[in-house]
């Protein structure tokens, strides 16, 4: 039931630091005053959100650089901000997580952050991309 709960809690959290780094994105506010909307979550979800928000900001540049290798035919800048977002809080998880998440489990959680949140291919980019980011691993 308490891994349940925190495979919840991990989703709620990475659904956070999406909406929170496409906003950042867009030029909108700092992070204090958009993270300031989801102070009602519990202190887990909180946590890991942030963790994640600060952990994308903090290795921004090689994320974007890992998935413009493997973004066929297409430029990062013409990558959906959405779908940009959503790789960098996966990417960040499989590189820089402590421990770092299998690119099964990172891929799993991105899809479905794009099927809720990206465009009608966006799942499908997303899961190319990442999978292809991980067999780079080894």
């Amino acid at each position: 039931m308490a891994a349940v709960q925190a495979s919840q809690h991990r989703h709620r959290s990475r659904e956070i630091a999406l909406q929170v780094l496409y906003s950042l994105a867009q030029g909108n506010r700092s992070v204090d005053q958009t993270f300031e909307l989801y102070r009602h979550e519990p202190a887990p979800v909180q946590a890991y959100a942030l963790k994640l928000v600060h952990g994308v900001q903090a290795h921004e540049g090689d994320i974007l650089a890992e998935v413009a290798q493997h973004t066929e035919h297409w430029g990062i800048e013409r990558v959906a901000v959405v779908d940009r977002v959503i790789l960098s809080i996966a990417v960040f998880e499989m590189k820089y997580g402590k421990p770092p998440l299998k690119t099964a489990i990172a891929a799993n959680e991105a899809v479905e952050l794009a099927k809720e949140f990206g465009g009608a291919e966006s799942g499908s980019f997303v899961n190319g991309v990442l999978r292809g980011i991980g067999g780079a691993e080894g």
